[in-house]
């Protein structure tokens, strides 16, 4: 889908969710505010999670605080959480030990709140049936796009930093934009697309760290911005930071995406991305990263911003001022997108509930938080807190 049918839809839908309270406020007490869309993210440990009552738990505590969508880990081109016909080979351990369909028994369980569990968000649930149950949860199923049996089994996959140095996990610039990894990743996003018709499609992990820089890449880059060489620092080591490494990266990471949006469209499928926050200023983004949010706002419907708390530094920007800075630059088509991971393991329930506070009141329309796995009961004490009425 096109960021302008993106603009056309989900506010649409939030103005109703909007009119509703107004009709709702003359008999209501003041409340804190709360995002209209409200989401859980899980990872591949709980997709797969060998006892069958731990999707009923989840479902259960999905319930309890409104959520009003789910993400769904899927897995990755070599790593698949269900059995992909195309490439049996890329099954995960568990699909093929088992032959199950990780992913369809995670929908049948999370998609369809219980009773009386009325939710409210963007994707025009949130009303209740004849039955007076609520309607279905959106369902963002998520592709991870680091490799890493497919770089075992084909090393000129991976992208390398500027000492030549080959990543374990991290594939070319020039394998993601016009080689073999990008036309699997597409065809991963299709394949999901068409199977299971979800909400939207996810990408996360697409950024490009340092491992942008080896022969293949270069070639790519002299190509694109039609030089005969990497810009460089007087001591002749490669400059990085340069301005046409930037526009080069972010340029090639907006045609990465637009190869992917063509797979999912034909579907009526969304596509979304993680996409790193801005570490300094609120309204800046991550072009240091190959993200470069307006332009990949040209071709993804919703982007999901990382706020991992206990991972940010004295330098980053406050909850709510990245929340204001987000509004403006971007409506209703970013997610703020709540970590747990810290360096002690988690952040704390008070922690969450304060973020969780911080993102409400800044005016946000969409959070969720992440991962599930991650989550003891405070936790979603916290989450119930701040999200069901």
């Amino acid at each position: 889908m096109s960021g302008y049918s993106v603009e056309l839809a989900r506010p649409a839908a939030l103005a109703g969710l909007l009119a509703t309270t107004v009709l709702l406020g003359a008999c209501a007490t003041e409340e804190q505010p709360r995002p209209a869309e409200r989401m859980v993210n899980l990872g591949f440990e709980d997709v797969a999670a060998e006892d069958p009552a731990h999707l009923k738990q989840l479902g259960g505590r999905l319930d309890q605080v409104q959520a009003t969508a789910v993400s769904i880990a899927v897995g990755r081109t070599d790593w698949t959480a269900f059995p992909w016909e195309a490439h049996p080979e890329s099954a995960s351990a568990e699909v093929k030990r088992t032959g199950r369909d990780f992913v369809a028994e995670s929908i049948a369980a999370l998609q369809q709140p219980g009773p009386l569990q009325q939710s409210g968000p963007l994707h025009q649930s949130g009303s209740l049936d004849q039955s007076g149950t609520a309607q279905k949860r959106d369902v963002i199923l998520t592709i991870d796009v680091l490799l890493d049996k497919a770089i075992t089994a084909d090393p000129s996959l991976a992208g390398r930093n500027p000492v030549g140095k080959a990543s374990g996990s991290f594939a070319s610039l020039s394998s993601l934009r016009t080689g073999v990894a990008g036309t699997r990743l597409a065809e991963l996003a299709a394949a999901v697309a068409k199977r299971y018709r979800p909400t939207a499609v996810n990408l996360t992990e697409l950024m490009f760290d340092e491992y942008t820089f080896g022969p293949d890449d270069l070639q790519d880059f002299t190509s694109a911005m039609h030089r005969s060489d990497w810009p460089r620092r007087a001591d002749g080591t490669i400059d990085t930071a340069a301005a046409e490494v930037t526009a080069w990266r972010t340029h090639a990471m907006a045609d990465i995406v637009r190869k992917v949006r063509s797979a999912v469209e034909p579907f009526g499928v969304d596509l979304d991305m993680d996409v790193r926050s801005p570490s300094v200023s609120a309204s800046a983004d991550r072009a240091d990263s190959g993200q470069n949010y307006d332009l990949l706002l040209e071709q993804l419907d919703r982007i999901h911003v990382w706020e991992y708390v206990g991972l940010n530094n004295e330098r980053s920007p406050g909850t709510e001022e990245l929340v204001k800075a987000l509004r403006q630059r971007a409506g209703t088509r970013y997610s703020l997108s709540i970590g747990l991971w810290s360096g002690d393991g988690s952040i704390s329930p008070d922690e969450l509930e304060r973020t969780l506070r911080l993102a409400a009141d800044g005016g946000a329309a969409s959070v969720s938080v992440t991962p599930a796995s991650l989550m003891g009961d405070g936790h979603w004490d916290a989450l119930r807190r701040a999200w069901a009425r």
